[in-house]
């Protein structure tokens, strides 16, 4: 059982199910997995409870394919984590996309409690997740590098401010936050696709949780400068960090300066 279906008793064994309907009644070690259907997905999001309907396939990636579907009348998206593989490694690779199934629900849901603007998670079963809908029922919303903002101060302001937020109190760093990860949508910047964030916690390496976090403002204030908006990056990278460090990784840089390892 999942770690998130143990608090879903009815859902429990998703992973093996799909399996079993997939190999049908064959046994070999060479049997071939289907590409899945659209009408099995649909079927699976309905019979989950992930989706009351589920209207079309919005796009497809090599680790990803994304839908749009209804949730109680609203507009979700439904993201499942998919790949090809032999019956021989199906179990590894499903529990794979498993794995990063969960870490972007659990990431969604945590900045989702700390009050965040992004899409707000719906649920989760195996490989597949629904979240909030960001558009206009047709369309998604623009990413920010598609739209000329009137007032683009006040939304690098909007940026940093949820940002650090995801920081401080959802201890996250998002790993790859930039023009293109960021949605333009009822006059606000709302952050998006976060499973690669790192967790920053009192097992983490600090440096490299600094070292993402500073990519992640070099790309924002690279974006604003073209409205020729400049910013101390520095600044803001001390401000983050003094909002929020495990207390027992407060010493991170001098004993990473004098050659010793953090515990």
């Amino acid at each position: 059982m999942s770690r998130v279906e143990k608090f879903q008793p009815q859902k429990g064994g998703a992973i093996s199910r799909k399996v079993s309907s997939l190999k049908g009644e064959s046994t070999s070690k060479g049997t071939v997995i289907q590409e899945i259907t659209f009408s099995a997905v649909k079927d699976d999001a309905i019979n989950f409870g992930l989706a009351t309907d589920v209207l079309h396939q919005m796009s497809a990636g090599k680790e990803a394919s994304i839908f749009l579907a209804l949730w109680k009348e609203q507009l979700s998206k439904k993201k499942g984590y998919v790949t090809q593989a032999s019956s021989k490694k199906t179990y590894c690779v499903l529990n794979m996309m498993e794995d990063l199934a969960v870490a972007e629900y659990d990431i969604l849901m945590s900045c989702f409690q700390v009050g965040v603007h992004i899409p707000t998670p719906i649920g989760r079963v195996a490989n597949m997740l629904t979240m909030r809908f960001i558009g206009d029922g047709i369309n998604p919303a623009p990413q920010l590098r598609d739209v000329t903002l009137q007032n683009p101060e006040q939304v690098l302001d909007q940026i940093l401010d949820d940002y650090l937020v995801i920081y401080r109190d959802a201890h996250y760093v998002h790993g790859d936050l930039s023009r293109y990860n960021i949605l333009w949508w009822h006059e606000r910047p709302w952050i998006i696709d976060v499973p690669q964030a790192y967790k920053v916690g009192v097992h983490s390496d600090m440096n490299k949780a600094e070292a993402i976090l500073k990519r992640d403002i070099q790309n924002v204030l690279g974006y604003f400068e073209e409205y020729g908006i400049y910013r101390d990056e520095k600044h803001i990278l001390d401000v983050f960090l003094s909002a929020y460090i495990p207390k027992n990784l407060k010493h991170y840089r001098e004993l990473m300066r004098e050659g010793g390892e953090l515990l």
